[in-house]
């Protein structure tokens, strides 16, 4: 046993929340700490694409969570994310639509987009040259809270004493449900196509998100791979809807994206390997226990067309690591000294999940509600200071207590 350890944090999930948060704790808490991360799944640090969240899917960064990246020594994401210098946000088959631009709050990005492969390469080599302890595959399968502390128990009966257990285990956390810890939900009639897309024209490093009664789809640009100008689509509708675009062939799927997002990026010459995912809003209503905290999508699942469910997840590893570190100084992770980890993330949590529930679903109106949308859409164009705002909060430039 090493004797200078005298603190022990162990994080349940090693997808992209799992890991950062381990980073973040690493170079936080120093070395009389140790962090363990245990995943189901086995951790290669040299093929993160054996982590299922480290698939060819994408992530929209804010410029937030970019600085905030930097500030943990992971510039490779910040180099190798391609920008977001615009927002294009317009309605189908409507009048009104507005452009956000970096230019508006005098930064050079609004954030980046950057494929899950990537960021789990970068992120497994910063764990490999750092003193975190990866316990994979190993599947926790009992905890037992202790008068200090928490025990977790791997199928074969292992244990590891912890000071506390950081659950970043997915929206489908198996260790919260075991434990009763309260969420709220809502299935969504719609789900989501997720694609890689070859355009004619480059995107010029603007995000799209293009509203339709049948519901959202957004065009995030991404880094050209030779000759293709590529984009990350996120395609949601009713589900019988979104089983025809997946019948068709990739020609007929790419005429009925230019019929549905139009010519902006001129003809959609490719579409890449297409996968369907379900949509649903949850909010765990309790994330704080003596010793236990819950995170990432265990703690809160977003609607996808925002892109704001990964960057809500790291303001709150940002906080979390603050107060942790004070649990650390102080050697005392009760629920008391954990408390204020929640009570600083509850307003931005809620205003979040709930924007990321609301936006969508404004959007399909019509009639009154619909022509009052449209003419805020181009209204914000008239009236900078509002814009300069929206735009702001578009980024991720937003505290705790300074969301609107």
């Amino acid at each position: 046993m090493d004797e200078s350890i005298r603190h022990n944090v162990g994080i349940v999930g090693g997808g992209m929340v799992g890991l950062l948060a381990a980073l973040a704790f690493d170079r936080s808490f120093g070395a009389s700490c140790a962090i363990h991360v245990f995943d189901v799944a086995s951790i290669d640090f040299d093929r993160p694409l054996s982590q299922p969240s480290f698939d060819d899917r994408s992530t929209a960064l804010s410029f937030d969570t970019l600085r905030y990246m930097d500030s943990l020594g992971l510039l490779d994401v910040s180099q190798q994310a391609c920008p977001i210098r615009s927002i294009h946000v317009s309605n189908k088959g409507r009048m009104g639509s507005t452009v956000l631009t970096a230019q508006q709050v005098n930064w050079p990005q609004l954030g980046g987009v950057i494929e899950n492969r990537v960021l789990g390469e970068t992120l497994s080599q910063q764990l490999k040259d750092s003193r975190v302890r990866v316990h994979a595959p190993s599947e926790v399968a009992t905890i037992q809270p202790k008068a200090r502390g928490v025990e977790v128990f791997d199928a074969d009966g292992k244990a590891q004493l912890l000071d506390c257990l950081i659950i970043a285990d997915g929206g489908q956390s198996a260790l919260a449900q075991r434990l009763g810890m309260l969420r709220e939900s809502k299935a969504y009639a719609h789900s989501a196509i997720i694609a890689n897309v070859a355009t004619a024209e480059h995107h010029g490093h603007c995000a799209y998100e293009r509203f339709s009664e049948q519901g959202p789809m957004a065009m995030l640009p991404l880094n050209n791979a030779g000759d293709l100008n590529r984009s990350a689509l996120v395609w949601t509708a009713p589900k019988d809807r979104i089983d025809e675009l997946m019948s068709l062939t990739d020609r007929q799927f790419c005429k009925s994206l230019e019929a549905q997002f139009g010519y902006r990026l001129g003809r959609i010459e490719q579409v890449g390997e297409r996968h369907v995912y379900p949509l649903q809003m949850m909010h765990r209503i309790e994330q704080v226990r003596a010793g236990i905290v819950v995170l990432g999508n265990a703690a809160h699942t977003l609607h996808p067309v925002a892109g704001q469910g990964f960057n809500l997840s790291v303001r709150d590893i940002r906080s979390l690591t603050e107060v942790l570190t004070q649990c650390v100084s102080s050697q005392d992770f009760s629920s008391a000294a954990l408390s204020p980890y929640a009570q600083r993330r509850a307003l931005d949590q809620w205003r979040t999940v709930n924007a990321s529930d609301l936006l969508p679903e404004l959007f399909q109106y019509t009639g009154a509600v619909g022509a009052v949308r449209n003419f805020a859409l181009g209204f914000m164009d008239l009236i900078p200071t509002v814009k300069q705002r929206f735009t702001a909060i578009a980024a991720g430039a937003v505290g705790e207590g300074d969301y609107v």
